[in-house]
């Protein structure tokens, strides 16, 4: 019996990190600030060096949606914007995680497209063309309360190049 009784407290020791599985807090729920992002995005950002600042891309935007509010929800549904691309996916693969895949691999558009139904529910739109190493920056500052960003994606790249100088016509001055 006093074996038991010594068994009791050294039980309720190894059980207490699994306290945090009974916690229903989720750090989706609430607004996050665009530093909190690009804080739980260092890894990307680290991967945009300045050398970047002269390549633009227009970026496709992948959120998770999951915790998002009804107005917010409506915010993001604009006219041509698809709401079924999720259940498409799901009807034609059967299969959550290849409909995710497809859904991901997706071209994006400015009118976005939605997958729900499932946790997480995400959102994929393209955003302007702009500088790649602002890409990431851009995306959190896009995000409402409730929404994260989950990825960023070139769609296509092109260097910027100073605009040409006009010709010169034989006296040496600009035409």
């Amino acid at each position: 019996m006093n074996k038991l009784f010594g068994l009791v407290p050294l039980a309720s020791l190894l059980l207490l990190p699994a306290c945090s599985y009974f916690d229903d807090t989720d750090p989706r729920e609430g607004a996050e600030t665009v530093e909190q992002c690009l804080a739980r995005l260092a890894s990307t950002v680290a991967g945009l060096s300045d050398e970047l600042d002269t390549t633009t891309a227009r970026m496709a935007y992948t959120y998770d949606i999951t915790k998002l509010g009804l107005e917010e929800l409506q915010q993001l549904t604009v006219p041509g914007s698809d709401e079924t691309a999720g259940a498409r996916l799901m009807a034609a693969t059967n299969e959550t995680s290849t409909a995710v895949a497809r859904f991901r691999e997706l071209p994006a558009t400015p009118e976005g497209a939605f997958f729900m139904a499932t946790d997480p529910a995400l959102y994929r739109v393209l955003g302007d063309n702009i500088p790649v190493n602002q890409s990431v920056n851009a995306g959190c500052e896009r995000q409402l309360p409730g929404m994260r960003l989950l990825s960023v994606d070139g769609v296509f790249n092109e260097t910027f190049d100073p605009p040409a100088e006009p010709p010169a016509d034989d006296s040496g001055e600009a035409i």
